[in-house]
């Protein structure tokens, strides 16, 4: 009884992973490669760990280049796009893109980091107000209304686990950022910087 337990549990899983593929490719374009790690920890039922949430109704508004892990969870707003290069991993990491993310080859993120390129609030109390307002009776609020900007981040980048990236910035190549920065103003390429917020600690 208990093997036969384990082999319909074994046959729904693939099914649900071969669903799941289904829908993913309905989200987004990917290369090749993608999930296709021969590492236990990227088995082919992690996939699951991909979460996206694609609201320009357009695949072609999100890409990931070849040979991509991602464990992540995507929001992309109905005006932004999303494009990322090849051989990048990404460790249950959370992008909340209304704007433009474009992510160069060879790029590490650790967990938890945050792609985050909105303010989403205003700053003016009586625009918050409209806000609390629409939250409570319709649900939705316009996020493009309290402003920001596109994320560039270039080749051979590392962000560190618990790091925000902001609207607006753009990290250089080869450039590292320490684990729990909050990055909002532009990183020059091949420089270690961390902090809150974050500063260029050296040269590398």
């Amino acid at each position: 009884m208990l093997n036969m337990i384990k082999s319909i549990k074994k046959i729904y899983n693939k099914y649900k992973v071969k669903s799941y593929w289904s829908k993913i490719n309905q989200l987004c374009v990917y290369g090749q490669g993608f999930w296709q790690s021969p590492s236990p920890q990227f088995h082919w039922k992690k996939i699951l760990n991909l979460k996206i949430y694609n609201h320009t109704k357009d695949k072609n508004k999100i890409q990931f280049g070849e040979n991509c892990n991602v464990a992540a969870t995507i929001v992309l707003n109905s005006k932004g796009s999303i494009v990322i290069g090849d051989y990048v991993y990404m460790n249950n990491i959370h992008l909340r893109i209304d704007y433009n993310l474009k992510i160069g080859s060879y790029c590490m993120f650790g967990p938890n980091v945050k792609l985050w390129d909105t303010k989403n609030h205003p700053l003016n109390r009586e625009e918050r107000r409209v806000q609390c307002k629409h939250i409570a009776h319709k649900g939705i609020i316009d996020s493009y209304e309290a402003g920001g900007g596109d994320i560039i981040i270039g080749d051979d980048v590392w962000v560190g686990m618990d790091s925000i990236i902001m609207g607006g910035v753009t990290i250089g190549n080869g450039s590292v950022v320490a684990a729990g920065s909050i990055v909002t103003k532009s990183v020059p390429e091949n420089v270690l910087v961390g902090g809150i917020p974050a500063r260029i600690i050296k040269q590398l």
